[in-house]
């Protein structure tokens, strides 16, 4: 049987699109809407194309049908980048088309440890910043990020760059023994 976590907190960089917001993107970015309306990749300024991974969406709704909040939890230098991208997104949640913004109740970013984006978010969420009440996972590209687990969070390491988190690397995380 699955266990969910209560809140799942994602990195963005490496862990919800392949590149570096602030170094590789140079806005405006044009929408490239498909059939249903979604948009899935965008195409900056420069003609650089950046699509999301494949199963992000996929998971982020999955963990909101099953009760989770969503926090994203990014170092960008460019917040402004990562907000416009989480607009531009777009894709299909409850017979409805939203931007992938739209799915995170906590957006926490800047120069500082996951650690106090997880605390942050918490405190928006639920009035409280303490890790150990809830049962949190944080998805990141980035080994250093495990020191979260000190706090009760589990880590799940996101290595793969070209294909980012994978519906099979979630499921492995539902389906852990703990």
């Amino acid at each position: 049987m699955p266990s969910y976590p209560e809140v799942s907190a994602f990195d963005l960089d490496y862990t919800v699109w392949p590149c570096y917001c602030d170094t590789h993107l140079c806005p405006p970015f044009k929408p490239v809407k498909s059939s249903n309306g979604e948009v899935r990749t965008v195409v900056d300024a420069r003609g650089y194309e950046l699509t999301f991974y494949k199963d992000i969406p996929r998971i982020i709704i999955d963990l909101k049908e099953h009760g989770a909040k969503i926090i994203s939890a990014s170092r960008t230098w460019a917040p402004e980048i990562a907000q416009d991208l989480l607009k531009t997104f777009k894709v299909h949640y409850a017979g409805e088309l939203v931007t992938l913004g739209e799915l995170f109740d906590a957006t926490e970013w800047g120069e500082r440890s996951k650690i106090g984006h997880i605390g942050d978010g918490l405190k928006k969420i639920y009035g409280s910043s303490d890790l150990r009440k809830h049962k949190i996972c944080l998805f990141d590209d980035e080994s250093r990020n495990k020191d979260v687990e000190e706090h009760g969070v589990t880590f799940i390491y996101v290595k793969d760059p070209e294909n980012g988190p994978s519906w099979k690397l979630y499921q492995k995380y539902l389906n852990r023994d703990d």
